[in-house]
């Protein structure tokens, strides 16, 4: 039985590496969230969590993805388990060079890169607001940390989103679809 190559000839290497460090990412994220999901079924399972969550109070007014998140826990981590699985089966076909793991690649690089893009023109949809009430500041403090919080998520949205979307452009339109064969086998 030969070795593995991972790097084989006649292919982009810097993609291979791409597509290998994805994969090792997204299956350590799909074994994580797996456990996470877990955990939480466990703690959903008992009654002392419900009362806890019926007592809690909330300083500010959650964010809209924060709503979503509250009133979706289980479904969130559903989806983001089958997520991460996605991304690790799409790395693992893109590093094979199949067409269809290229074609599922750009559409998923193309919503990660509107989600980060969305991101870094709405950060209050994940960030809470500053509590201001006409000119005085309520919590001079919280404020300082939330707008250091929007800094970020603008400052990351900007990077994650043109990363996703120049890897989205190469594999959709550079020189990189070619090395995917065509449904009727063109292509390397």
């Amino acid at each position: 039985m030969s070795p593995v190559n991972f790097f084989p000839e006649g292919r982009s290497k810097p993609l291979s590496g791409f597509a290998l460090a994805a994969a090792a990412l997204c299956g350590w994220m799909t074994l994580k969230t797996s456990y996470d999901l877990f955990t939480l079924m466990e703690v959903f399972s008992t009654p002392a969590f419900y009362l806890a969550l019926a007592r809690s109070t909330l300083p500010v007014e959650l964010p809209p993805l924060g709503v979503v998140l509250a009133r979706n826990m289980r479904l969130v981590f559903f989806f983001s388990v089958f997520f991460w699985l996605s991304c690790f089966t799409l790395s693992v076909g893109v590093w094979k060079r199949r067409e269809w793991a290229r074609r599922g690649a750009v559409a998923m690089l193309y919503l990660l890169g509107a989600a980060a893009l969305l991101l870094l023109f709405f950060p209050w949809v994940a960030i809470p607001r500053p509590l201001v009430h006409g000119e005085l500041q309520l919590a001079p403090e919280f404020n300082q940390a939330v707008g250091a919080a929007a800094f970020l998520a603008r400052l990351g949205g900007l990077l994650a989103g043109g990363l996703c979307l120049w890897w989205a452009l190469a594999l959709d339109r550079g020189e990189l679809k070619k090395e995917f064969p065509g449904p009727t086998g063109e292509g390397r």
